[in-house]
């Protein structure tokens, strides 16, 4: 596809849009851009780095695009949750043969909250017994509302298999760039930026991370600035991992020469010379000084208006009973999440508790991580649990005393573990208590209709003996024909001879109104029922 001879530029964007690739596993995101990029992965990946995050630039009509493939949606949420939004468009891909799922609500989520515009690819079109138009209305039932419906969301029916609409589908992507009137990046310190896909350590080039371009260009020569370090720019790797000279704004490159591992979703600068990086280094570090001083006044002044009174409440720092919470809240999920702080004594320590805790993963509840790193537990670990309604947990760390307040008085629930099992034993405790158990219908009584009225409104009254149990007024009932369903409702009016009642006992004779109406009959049963957890 991005092989092709490209036709002449017809579309005038200032900068290159960045699209997220987001959808189901097994939706065809990976084939799809393999198709799109005309290229397989393993012949490009040759550098040696091993990613979790892809990254591609196609050009399509003599104008570049920019693709992001991560494994996950968290990431995206994590660079959002940091202000870095780094997405333009989200392409949505759905199966054709399998249709919303999930990972794709997820997506929508994810997509509705950044603000993003969706583009939505219905893949593997090609295969036979597929239907478009369920698909359709199950976006439409996720508030994504496609133009045919007269909605705003663009819909191309591709397939990556034969690479039927991927023209299409990338002539709709400009035309959505264009709308949206890009603009070239620019930040507070006039110099480039690029915000951090991925970072790693890596055995034979040290620190690694791999960028996208926000403002500006990036050379090999700049310095990079972040936290008030600056270190120059050893080397620069483009997608396939080949060197380069320069990378331009929205384009994804490969930085060696960083200090640090660099958190997903962090800013990262870049200046032309030492003497700029080092005055930008100085600047950052006063403006984190300042910080901390604001935090630390809103810190004094929050404590003041503390009730002590609540601060041994220690229900509030159960994890059982923040699961239980979690259940409820999230009862209409799909895929229920615990989120998590992981904070560890070493990089490989932590990788240990991260793949522990993703084994945890089931269809029903699995494990978010919000945040990871090394390090004793800070001020922002547990505010970042707090927004999202998540626990703490650190390995073989501390809590400086400073922090105790705090966690208090925000209601965080932090747990320390020093060894392994007793950690995944308590997270997967905690996971077992967001399932909640499966609810039935429970049958508490039955009403014989003898006979039916029809009211002036048109409304119908049925005349019945209760057989079983007590029929009360207000209660749910289904209505049985010759042992079938036919209805559903509820009891909104019961009389006894001409008098409003509130309940008719077994072997007593009463009038029942249902609403809506069902058209009762002779001989029908008004079953009660009520909703119970087993």
């Amino acid at each position: 596809m991005a092989d092709k001879k490209e036709k002449k530029n017809k579309y005038k964007l200032k900068r290159t849009p960045v699209v997220a690739v987001l959808g189901h596993v097994d939706h065809g995101k990976t084939s799809l851009l393999d198709s799109i990029r005309g290229t397989q992965v393993q012949k490009c990946e040759v550098g040696g780095i091993t990613q979790n995050t892809r990254a591609h630039e196609i050009k399509f009509q003599g104008q570049q695009i920019t693709f992001i493939d991560t494994p996950g949606h968290e990431a995206f949420s994590e660079m959002r949750a940091r202000g870095a939004n780094i997405t333009d468009i989200v392409l949505l891909v759905v199966a054709a043969d399998d249709g919303v799922k999930p990972q794709t609500k997820e997506s929508i989520k994810y997509a509705k909250e950044a603000g993003v515009p969706i583009i939505v690819a219905i893949n593997k079109i090609d295969l036979p017994n597929t239907d478009v138009s369920k698909i359709k209305n199950e976006l439409s039932q996720n508030n994504v509302l496609v133009e045919e419906y007269g909605g705003e969301t663009q819909v191309f029916e591709v397939s990556a298999e034969n690479n039927k609409g991927l023209e299409e589908m990338l002539e709709g992507i400009l035309v959505q760039a264009e709308i949206l009137e890009l603009q070239k990046g620019k930040n507070k310190y006039d110099v480039s930026e690029a915000v951090v896909l991925e970072s790693k350590l890596d055995k034979n080039l040290g620190a690694v991370s791999f960028v996208l371009v926000k403002v500006g260009d990036i050379k090999i020569g700049d310095f990079i600035i972040y936290n008030g370090k600056l270190s120059p720019v050893r080397a620069l790797l483009d997608e396939c991992q080949s060197d380069i000279e320069k990378a331009k704004e929205s384009s994804p490159v490969w930085v060696l020469g960083c200090r640090d591992v660099i958190q997903t979703g962090e800013r990262i600068y870049f200046a032309p010379g030492e003497e700029k990086a080092k005055e930008i280094a100085k600047q950052q570090k006063e403006e984190e000084k300042d910080q901390l001083e604001v935090e630390k006044q809103t810190q004094e002044e929050d404590m003041e208006e503390v009730d002590t009174g609540s601060l041994d409440d220690e229900e509030s720092y159960d994890l059982n009973v923040l699961a239980g919470m979690l259940a409820e809240e999230q009862q209409n999920e799909d895929i229920k999440k615990l989120n998590v702080v992981v904070k560890t004594d070493t990089q490989g320590t932590l990788q240990v508790v991260l793949s522990e805790l993703k084994k945890l993963n089931t269809p029903e509840v699995e494990v978010n991580v919000l945040s990871e790193g090394t390090g004793e537990i800070t001020r922002k670990d547990i505010l970042t649990a707090k927004n999202a309604r998540g626990i703490v947990i650190g390995f073989q760390v501390s809590i400086p005393s400073e922090l105790s307040k705090i966690i208090k008085q925000e209601k965080v629930i932090v747990r320390l573990y020093d060894v392994i099992y007793e950690l995944i034993d308590e997270v997967s405790d905690a996971m077992e208590g967001m399932l909640q158990p499966p609810e039935v219908e429970e049958e508490i009584a039955r009403a014989l209709v003898k006979k039916t009225f029809v009211l002036t409104d048109g409304s119908i009254v049925a005349g019945c003996v209760v057989t079983n149990g007590n029929v009360i007024k207000g209660y749910n009932v289904w209505v049985e024909r010759n042992g079938e369903e036919i209805g559903r409702g509820k009891i909104i009016s019961l009389k006894h001879i001409k008098n409003e009642v509130k309940e008719s006992a077994k072997g007593s004779e009463c009038g029942i109104l249902i609403e809506p109406q069902i058209e009762l009959e002779e001989g029908d049963e008004i079953v009660l029922f009520k909703v119970v957890r087993t």
